[in-house]
């Protein structure tokens, strides 16, 4: 909740959520749910452009250390999968109802947004799975524990609302929750 004070009281940001059309986005395309957005964007394209932006530099990184050497059982193109949806997941965080998945931030629950003043945490799978497919000389990290941001409960995590994933039906979705269906 100190975030939202924060947030408030600074009035550097404005947030709400909105429902984000299947689609809309160009990168962020399974994005599809009620999500927080910056009262500036709220078709969420400039969330969108910068989850891009991230996914490039990982990409970049990715193309200097030589995708065509085996550095595990995963391949650079299964690395930015689960990459992809990693950022997607972090930079459209999840509107939803009061559980202990969720922690209150937006900063106006009485606006027409729908906003019901709570975030719904992060899959910390959707993290262990770009550690699990992604080389070590990205040193990505994950939290060991439970956080404000992260939830390893899967049933009410912001796993992106899929067990399978959207581009390709036939695949699982990325990270162990993805089993428990």
């Amino acid at each position: 909740m100190r975030g939202a004070a924060v947030l408030v009281i600074a009035g550097v940001l404005a947030e709400k959520c909105v429902q984000i059309p299947k689609n809309s986005l160009a990168f962020c395309s399974m994005v599809d749910y009620q999500a927080v957005v910056d009262d500036k964007d709220p078709t969420g394209k400039s969330a969108d452009d910068e989850a891009k932006t991230h996914y490039d530099n990982v990409d970049q990184i990715l193309l200097r250390f030589g995708c065509s050497t085996t550095y595990s059982l995963y391949t650079c193109a299964d690395c930015r999968d689960a990459y992809k949806y990693w950022v997607c997941a972090a930079k459209f965080q999840k509107c939803g109802g009061a559980t202990q998945d969720m922690y209150g931030l937006c900063p106006d629950p009485t606006t027409d947004t729908a906003c019901d003043n709570y975030r719904v945490r992060m899959c910390v799978s959707l993290c262990e799975d770009v550690i699990r497919k992604c080389p070590f000389v990205l040193q990505f990290q994950c939290p060991d524990t439970e956080t404000p941001f992260f939830s390893s409960s899967i049933s009410t995590c912001n796993k992106l609302d899929r067990v399978y994933h959207p581009d390709m039906p036939d695949k699982p979705w990325p990270g162990s929750f993805a089993l428990e269906s």
